[in-house]
């Protein structure tokens, strides 16, 4: 038994990959919204940051704005007069759960204004076009759109509700409108990568793991996952019922577990064997391969940090508060 633990052991870091680290020699870049308006969040994928701006000022609109994680001028997604500036509201869908994605250059959002919402898709040669609408949304049955995943030219979203029971009920959208599954438990996309391997998480903490296209691979009724995310088929499973990140296949299989800081938000990025995860001030990359946890980023005195993505050749978070109320987006090279 020692020695198949010990093999086992060994071979952890070929499953995983080797960690990579972010390089102290490089400066970061940091990236402001727009007059009038303060970071709501936003999506990374290869060199390509979109940001989601809300309007703090009366009379403004929802922004999305491309830029290169490298600098370079903003492009506009979102356009006076468009449907986004029409609907007004914010970009939010549920605490835990991202309202804005990008695949290469293409993203998708959605915006929440009262008891209505919208799903909306962009890129630098498509319009603005309405994917998909809810009204008469309920607090507690819904139904919700959202979450947002994307990655490598795919867009999804989730369309779904609440039973009385707490279950979630609906059906994963694609950004050409297609209804690529539809379940009952955990339904709403938490994370994709680029081999289109997709894991979502259910209301009591449950989790599947989908091909893309409608397949399941697996589901773990008792996974107390708070979040998840996914790369290169590692799911990466933030716990509820404690402070650790547990590592799963594709099946579900548990791989191992690695204990992480006090604190950490309900939001979660993976890039081959590195998760990243924050607490309200700090930002976290956890080997998946060792367990070697540290601080990479903090935010400012007085700010706390919204969000934290990874990928290949960059890491970026954003805060909002203290000296910087509108916040901002910083990338890291890696």
């Amino acid at each position: 038994m020692r020695r198949a633990l010990v093999l086992v052991l060994a071979a952890l870091p070929l499953l995983l990959g080797s960690a990579a680290g972010i390089a102290a020699s490089s400066a970061p870049l940091t990236f402001a919204p727009s007059p009038g308006h303060r970071v709501a969040g936003f999506a990374l994928d290869r060199q390509w940051l979109v940001m989601a701006e809300d309007p703090a000022v009366a009379g403004a609109c929802p922004v999305v704005r491309l830029l290169a994680a490298t600098r370079g001028p903003a492009r506009d997604l979102s356009r006076p007069g468009g449907p986004t500036c029409r609907f007004g509201g914010r970009f939010w869908v549920r605490p835990g759960a991202r309202a804005i994605g990008v695949a290469i250059v293409k993203a998708l959002w959605v915006l929440r204004r009262g008891n209505m919402a919208i799903a909306v898709k962009s890129s630098p040669k498509e319009p603005e076009e309405v994917l998909a609408r809810a009204t008469g949304i309920d607090e507690q049955k819904g139904p919700f759109l959202g979450p947002v995943v994307a990655t490598n030219w795919l867009r999804l979203f989730g369309s779904y509700s609440r039973a009385p029971d707490g279950t979630l009920t609906g059906s994963v959208i694609s950004g050409n409108r297609r209804t690529l599954w539809a379940a009952t438990g955990p339904v709403p996309p938490l994370g994709l990568d680029d081999e289109e391997h997709v894991v979502s998480v259910g209301s009591s903490g449950e989790i599947a793991m989908w091909q893309a296209h409608g397949a399941r691979y697996g589901r773990v009724a008792d996974a107390h996952a708070r979040t998840a995310a996914i790369d290169r088929g590692v799911i990466s499973i933030l716990r509820d019922d404690r402070s650790r990140i547990d590592v799963r296949t594709l099946s579900g299989r548990l791989v191992t577990s690695w204990p992480i800081a006090h604190g950490a938000e309900p939001l979660l990025d993976a890039d081959s064997s590195v998760a990243l995860y924050f607490t309200r001030h700090a930002v976290h990359e956890l080997s998946l391969a060792n367990g070697d946890d540290r601080v990479i980023a903090r935010a400012p005195s007085g700010a706390n940090v919204i969000d934290a993505q990874i990928e290949p050749r960059f890491v970026a978070y954003a805060y909002r508060g203290g000296p910087t109320p509108a916040g901002r987006v910083v990338v890291l090279a890696r």
